[in-house]
């Protein structure tokens, strides 16, 4: 075998093995996906993957440990999902002895590339000695600018998390509804918010961007146009926080609400075209307040510090878990 010829085999099965997966997961109805083993096994597949690939690249040394776990956590995770999950819809069409094999051929299947990514660095001593670079874990000098491509990709991370975080915080908004802390209609027949919980929400994801890009340099100019007063600069910075955020929640209905099916205002006071109203408006805005003065800030100084290594490795991770996740609930 040539030299790097077991990690190429090794990268490419690993592709294939995201690629399959979000290409299954792209044919498939969301109202037919229910949470269970077999979504903690394809999350497990795509970030393992994802991780290994840029560890692969790289010629790092955590890429065959890497690439062994995903394989055994898959191999493991396929299997109880084949014993605990429910049935397909036209399992009862076949015999015992059919399904048991339709059981066993789809989890070899589905098994079989992440297994066809590890055989080739355990195989080959060569390919074993040619990934061998260790992370570097040195905390990164938060006085050097982050280049062009950490900061894509520090963007890209934010929106992704603040997509799925923000879908936490509706729900927890909404629960203090069902307790009658803030007015509002509760609807537990919302499927896209109460039961997929991992349903990315666009319009927080946009606000964490524009947060970052916009609202959190905002609030430096503030401070130093109000020479460091807090009180002031806290003031103006709430209500650019409140046109921004209530905009976003009037566009994101206006193309997504028009017919009140996500959410309907019009019973609220001070509401505009039932589409945004000012309990909601206010709420929003101290979230974005909140995000702007301390957590975006706290995040930043945490990447500043943060290895380079193990912010590209969270980032391969995370990259097709989350394609996977839009796959899943928008096409």
């Amino acid at each position: 075998m040539a030299p790097f010829e077991g990690v190429l085999d090794s990268a490419v099965a690993h592709a294939e093995a995201i690629f399959d997966r979000l290409q299954e997961t792209a044919r498939r109805r969301a109202e037919d996906y229910h949470y269970g083993w077999r979504t903690a096994r394809d999350l497990v597949q795509l970030a393992g993957s994802g991780a290994t690939l840029w560890l692969l690249y790289k010629h790092k040394r955590l890429a065959i440990p890497f690439s062994i776990a995903t394989a055994a956590i898959t191999a493991g995770l396929t299997t109880i999902s084949a014993v605990r999950d429910p049935e397909p819809e036209d399992a009862a069409d076949r015999t015992e002895q059919e399904r048991l094999r339709d059981k066993i051929v789809n989890a070899f299947m589905d098994v079989l590339p992440n297994v066809a990514g590890a055989l080739p660095l355990l195989i080959s001593p060569i390919d074993r000695a040619a990934c061998n670079q260790p992370m570097n874990l040195v905390p990164r000098d938060p006085a050097v600018p982050f280049s062009f491509g950490e900061r894509m990709r520090n963007v890209s991370l934010l929106y992704a998390v603040y997509t799925i975080v923000g879908h936490w915080l509706e729900m927890l908004f909404c629960q203090l509804i069902r307790l009658g802390v803030v007015g509002g209609d509760y609807d537990r027949s919302n499927t896209m918010l109460w039961d997929w919980w991992l349903h990315p929400f666009p319009a927080e994801g946009i606000a964490g961007v524009l947060i970052a890009g916009g609202l959190s340099p905002l609030r430096e100019v503030l401070l130093k146009r109000f020479d460091g007063r807090v009180a002031p600069a806290l003031a103006v910075s709430f209500l650019a926080n409140q046109i921004v955020c209530t905009s976003i929640d009037y566009l994101t209905g206006m193309v997504a609400n028009r017919n009140y099916e996500l959410w309907d205002y019009r019973e609220m006071p001070f509401n505009f075209q039932g589409q945004i109203c000012l309990q909601n408006s206010l709420v929003y805005s101290t979230a974005a307040t909140f995000v702007t003065w301390l957590a975006y800030p706290a995040r930043e100084r945490w990447l500043a510090q943060l290895p380079s290594d193990v912010a590209n490795l969270g980032f391969s991770a995370l990259a097709p878990v989350y394609a996977f996740l839009c796959l899943t609930y928008f096409v």
